[in-house]
């Protein structure tokens, strides 16, 4: 979640000049190999927990509380007031025909469009949930199957023949944004319902974790032999030699998709041996980093608005509304969200740290201390 603070900083930065460096768009390339097919990974693991915990019924209610209400929010307000800040970013219009009080008349899912499709994919797998349960066996057989293929050493080249299908159609050589209207793309939601689908495997098959995480050098020499070949090909996919090419177009999304699994696998195998003891920090930080997604842009917008006439450096200005966003709505989080009602819409209830308590002989307990004890 925290990453798409450079992902959108460079997309301003192309917005104000009209066009991005390749190592910007390298950057933001490498970011959205992996960010959101993990998020849609752990989302389907957490779908699954959750149902199996609570019950259908507690995980609708769960899930509308803390992904349709943001949603709606975003919707209904960051959304416009964003496309009325851009407006003023843009080297041209960001969307034409759209100001002042009109950007209220089209409302769109905004930067919130995954929450969307989060959404749909969790009515699509209760509704496949439903109909499999009718056939035990059968279901049995497909998780079976399912757990051989992914805990196979060649995973990643495996379900990348799917993944560089649903891409196929896709604008550019990589998973883009869709556009940004209710209507999903099938394409997209498939390509992100494969990440989802993984991620309910994963609690669902007994062992099917060990399997993927106690061997992340694996994926990590998978990562190093496909990443840099789709990238290149990414860079120069107008170029002359290969925008007419369609074998290199299927290559490049062969080598992408690749690359995601196993960049995906290698980091929750990374994630096992180095960050998976229990941390107060941590869990801090897990919690602040939906908050921090759910209000940056408009944040980030408006710093960018404000530093428009301030000539410097590309990847100065990057740093200046990433680190200025973090200083604004970081220490809020602490402040008014955490334990507050938006925290309980977010994440649920986070009691306040208990204050340490004084040494004995220096402090005389209070009167409800006494009768405690």
């Amino acid at each position: 979640m925290f990453l798409i603070l450079p992902v959108h900083a460079i997309a301003l930065l192309g917005l104000q000049r009209g066009s991005q460096t390749d190592v910007e768009k390298s950057l933001a390339w490498l970011i959205h190999a992996f960010r959101l097919p993990l998020f849609f990974l752990v989302a389907g693991f957490f779908a699954a927990l959750l149902l199996r915990t609570r019950g259908t019924s507690a995980v609708l209610r769960n899930r509308l509380v803390r992904i349709g209400i943001p949603l709606a929010v975003v919707v209904l307000c960051a959304g416009p007031l964003l496309v009325f800040l851009l407006n003023q970013v843009a080297a041209g219009d960001y969307r034409p025909g759209l100001s002042g009080v009109a950007v209220l008349t089209q409302l769109r899912p905004s930067y919130g469009w995954f929450l969307w499709y989060l959404l749909l994919l969790y009515a699509i797998a209760l509704s496949v949930r439903t109909v499999l349960a009718r056939f035990p066996s059968f279901t049995e057989s497909i998780a079976r199957r399912g757990r051989r293929l992914v805990a196979h050493w060649a995973a990643p080249l495996a379900l990348a023949l799917p993944c560089a299908a649903c891409l196929y159609l896709q604008s550019t050589w990589t998973a883009e944004t869709p556009s940004d209207g209710f209507t999903p793309e099938p394409t997209l939601l498939g390509y992100y319902a494969l990440f989802f689908a993984c991620g309910w495997l994963l609690f669902a098959a007994d062992g099917l974790r060990e399997a993927i995480e106690l061997r992340p050098s694996r994926y990590a020499v998978f990562a190093a032999l496909t990443l840099p070949p789709a990238l290149v090909l990414y860079l120069k996919q107008d170029s002359a030699l290969v925008a007419g090419s369609e074998t290199l177009h299927l290559l490049a999304l062969l080598l992408l998709a690749a690359a995601t699994w196993s960049l995906v696998f290698g980091l929750l195998g990374l994630s096992r041996r180095l960050a998976s003891g229990a941390s107060a920090r941590s869990r801090y930080w897990a919690d602040a980093s939906y908050w921090v997604y759910l209000s940056h842009f408009p944040v980030m917008a408006a710093i960018a608005i404000a530093l428009l006439d301030v000539a410097m450096p590309g990847p100065l200005r990057a740093i200046l509304l990433i680190v200025g966003t973090l200083a604004l709505i970081y220490p809020a989080y602490g402040a008014f969200v955490r334990h507050g009602a938006i925290g309980r819409v977010l994440h649920g209830h986070r009691p306040r740290r208990q204050a340490k308590s004084p040494r004995r002989g220096l402090t005389r307990p209070t009167k409800a201390a006494e009768h405690r004890a």
